[in-house]
């Protein structure tokens, strides 16, 4: 097993296209990391660096001990997993699950122990002699993985392992994905664009954008403690509702105004504000859907609005309205006995009440998050 440093690791590319800037992080021992970003931030292309497959423009990377810039693929003792299964369409699969470890002269009964026992945890032992065209996609991801196993790497990269599969096979994929890491007890790196995986599978999450880290984090910490505007908008769903608002400081502590109301901040940001001596400034006003509630006419921090549309998803319900001339989505437990929202259709009229318990708030220039002095 290893731990890993990535230290001022960068990727520069012919025409001087930078991939990925000044990366660093450390990765513990048995640890489960997401990278996760949209398409084009860098984090399949760090995750090749790691495998070998990438060249490391500048910076190093370490597994355990090792300086591995310079070191042949097949000599890191790690093991990928791929989108597209890459499986030889010749072979059966057992030696497909095999064939890595047989190139290695591994004895022929340990080779047969490993990849049985390997199919036993995936739940494919009956489909050992079958090619792939014979499986389905989910079936070929698991040999896919399987391939990887019976190599007992120290590290597991897996790039968008899920993103071929339908939806039901993707969450019960997720699920295998997540029981096999605590079984194996090896680090596992994973890269996805979806925030859900992100979200249910990682110990930490690294959220990349144009090639930065933005934020490294427990899904916790990167969900109720965003960093920057990109953080906030794009872990959780829906995304948080973001207004133009005034930060005010004055004689009574903070406050934040927008459409035409005055929401004194919590404690708890009135401490960390006065600590950090923010000045009133123009600032942008983050909360989440789960943060908004239907409230009675006439209510305090509240405004008027009308349904525009409204989603039933079961066990919650997202209203969307326009407030100040943007897509507001409002979440609603379904199975609230007073949630009578869940009855509202388009054109219906409303009034959202803004929770100032729960605020986000963002420079305006910089769109980092205020709570934050650094």
């Amino acid at each position: 097993m290893a731990d890993l440093s990535f230290r001022n690791i960068k990727k520069v590319y012919d025409g001087n296209v930078v991939a990925v800037h000044d990366f660093n992080l450390n990765i513990k021992d048995k640890e489960f990391v997401v990278f996760v970003g949209p398409s084009g931030c860098g984090k399949s292309t760090t995750l090749r660096m790691v495998a070998g497959l990438e060249s490391i423009t500048d910076g190093e990377l370490y597994i355990g001990d090792t300086l591995v810039n310079n070191v042949a693929p097949k000599d890191r003792d790690i093991a990928m997993v791929f989108q597209n299964y890459a499986l030889y369409p010749h072979m059966t699969v057992y030696n497909n699950m095999a064939f890595s470890i047989k190139l290695r002269k591994v004895p022929r009964e340990e080779i047969d122990k490993r990849v049985r026992e390997a199919a036993e945890i995936l739940g494919i032992t009956e489909f050992l002699q079958r090619k792939p065209k014979a499986l389905s996609g989910g079936q070929r991801q698991r040999v896919a993985i399987g391939r990887a196993i019976v190599r007992d790497p120290k590290v597991f990269l897996l790039d968008e392992p899920l993103s071929n599969l339908d939806a039901k096979l993707r969450a019960q994929t997720r699920t295998e994905i997540s029981k096999l890491h605590q079984r194996l007890g090896t680090t596992f790196i994973y890269v996805t664009h979806d925030q859900v995986e992100a979200m249910t599978l990682g110990d930490r999450i690294v959220i990349m954008k144009d090639g930065f880290i933005q934020q490294v984090g427990t899904p916790i910490e990167v969900f109720h403690f965003p960093r920057n505007i990109f953080v906030a908008g794009f872990i959780g769903t829906p995304q948080m509702n973001f207004f133009d608002a005034e930060l005010i400081k004055d004689e009574n502590g903070y406050s934040v105004k927008l459409l035409g109301m005055v929401i004194r901040l919590n404690d708890k940001m009135q401490e960390v504000y006065t600590k950090n001596n923010v000045k009133s400034m123009p600032v942008t006003l983050g909360v989440r859907a789960e943060n908004l509630a239907i409230v009675p006419q006439g209510s305090q921090l509240s405004v008027d609005t009308i349904v525009e549309v409204s989603e039933m998803l079961g066990n919650e319900v997202h209203l969307h309205a326009y407030i100040d001339n943007k897509d507001t989505a409002i979440r609603i437990p379904a199975l609230d006995a007073d949630a009578e929202s869940i009855f509202y259709q388009p054109g219906d009229k409303i009034t959202v009440g803004f929770n100032n318990k729960a605020l986000h708030i963002f420079d305006k220039e910089k769109k980092t998050n205020l709570y934050y002095n650094d």
